[in-house]
């Protein structure tokens, strides 16, 4: 995320995660704290994988593994207990061996974007940690997920 994003509309995403801050998620300033925000994207992110079959987490799984090798995000707007929020979630770019994630974080009581994230996941074979090709199964989430980043509108401001 080397480029400043800007917030865009629920609609930018195609699959969303509702979820909500806990009391613990507050820091001393009285709003969630940043860190946070990068769990409720993991937290998303495995939840899309897991619905769109591409996620095994029996101890006998096989296949390769996510690994995140890069993430962050940019904050628009503070977040405060209690809300009630939704993540967007949507692929960006799609490789050989690697997806890059996006997320959009909602407050659902004015609908606006209070932050943007991206994860990149590379595939690794399980024993040897090598990059491995994305399999049929990630494949067809990332094509369901998949949104061009160069078509987004930014948000209206509210």
């Amino acid at each position: 995320m080397s480029e400043r994003l800007e917030p865009l509309s629920h609609d930018a995403y195609g699959w969303h995660h509702a979820t909500a801050p806990q009391w613990a998620d507050s820091d001393v300033y009285g709003h969630v704290n940043n860190v946070v925000y990068l769990g409720y994207f993991d937290t998303a992110m495995n939840v899309a994988l897991l619905e769109h079959g591409a996620l095994e987490l029996s101890a006998t799984a096989e296949g390769p593994i996510g690994l995140v090798v890069r993430n962050g995000a940019q904050f628009f707007r503070e977040i405060t207990f209690p809300a009630e929020l939704s993540v967007g979630v949507r692929i960006e770019a799609i490789g050989r061996t690697s997806l890059t994630w996006g997320f959009g974080l909602f407050d659902l009581a004015d609908g606006a974007c209070a932050a943007r994230g991206q994860f990149v996941h590379v595939y690794v074979d399980r024993d040897s940690r090598r990059p491995a090709p994305l399999t049929p199964a990630l494949r067809a989430c990332a094509d369901a997920l998949f949104c061009n980043p160069a078509t987004d509108k930014e948000e209206t401001p509210k």
